[in-house]
């Protein structure tokens, strides 16, 4: 009795040893892990800005009115940035436009050497883009010098040295569109409208009843009038 009692429990702890040893764990279902792109990381583990902060270009239509400039923009928010122009002028073309409508100058000129300086605030609305890219609204503060120098002749000698200056300072209202291409290469076209103050110093010959002979005269004239500008711009951006 005692050995089939004994023979029971070796065969019972038998069976559970198997059932226990053999059991396995249910399997968890394959998940679908998805690729989420972590943001690019700089010192700190900060997040890096991709977008644009500079450009440098030049105006290719300013150039053939005889002006060239060097513009630089840079980013100074996430919708705002300054841009600033400094040029040289060559006038080639008279500072008097009285002078292409019917051939009226005393005197003959020369283009000689100005300069051109632009400042300007622009802001980018786009929800697309930020600045410095897109589309952009700026206000521009300005001067412009053109110099034309007189040439000297036998009845004035005097003319020597002397200068027929225009200069144009004003505010003017900016609308562009600017876009980056492959290679960082930028391309930016505008319009402007404004308002400019337009001086001048020229000089003309005027008869003396006194004395009999023509005498050299010189000019000074200031005006308002309304400004408007346009170009095409190409540079290359970071």
């Amino acid at each position: 009795m005692k050995k089939l009692f004994l023979f029971t429990a070796i065969l019972l702890s038998a069976v559970n040893y198997s059932q226990t040893g053999t059991e396995t764990t249910p399997t968890q279902p394959n998940k679908i892990r998805v690729y989420a792109p972590s943001p690019s990381t700089i010192n700190n583990g900060k997040p890096t800005d991709n977008t644009y902060k500079w450009v440098v270009k030049t105006d290719l239509i300013a150039i053939l009115t005889g002006e060239f400039p060097l513009i630089a923009e840079y980013r100074i928010g996430k919708k705002l940035s300054i841009e600033g122009s400094a040029a040289i002028t060559n006038a080639f073309l008279s500072n008097d436009l009285s002078y292409f409508l019917d051939g009226s100058s005393d005197f003959t000129s020369k283009a000689a050497i100005g300069t051109a300086f632009r400042g300007t605030l622009k802001f980018y609305p786009s929800s697309d883009y930020d600045a410095i890219e897109g589309w952009s609204f700026g206000i521009q503060l300005f001067t412009k010098t053109t110099n034309r120098e007189y040439e000297v002749n036998s009845t004035f000698p005097e003319l020597e040295g002397k200068i027929d200056t225009k200069t144009k300072t004003g505010i003017s209202l900016i609308i562009s569109k600017q876009l980056f291409i492959d290679s960082n290469i930028a391309f930016e076209s505008y319009i402007g409208v404004g308002l400019a103050n337009i001086s001048r110093a020229s000089y003309s010959s005027t008869y003396n009843s006194t004395t009999g002979f023509e005498e050299l005269k010189q000019n000074n004239t200031s005006e308002s009038s309304p400004n408007f500008q346009f170009g095409f711009r190409i540079g290359f951006g970071n």
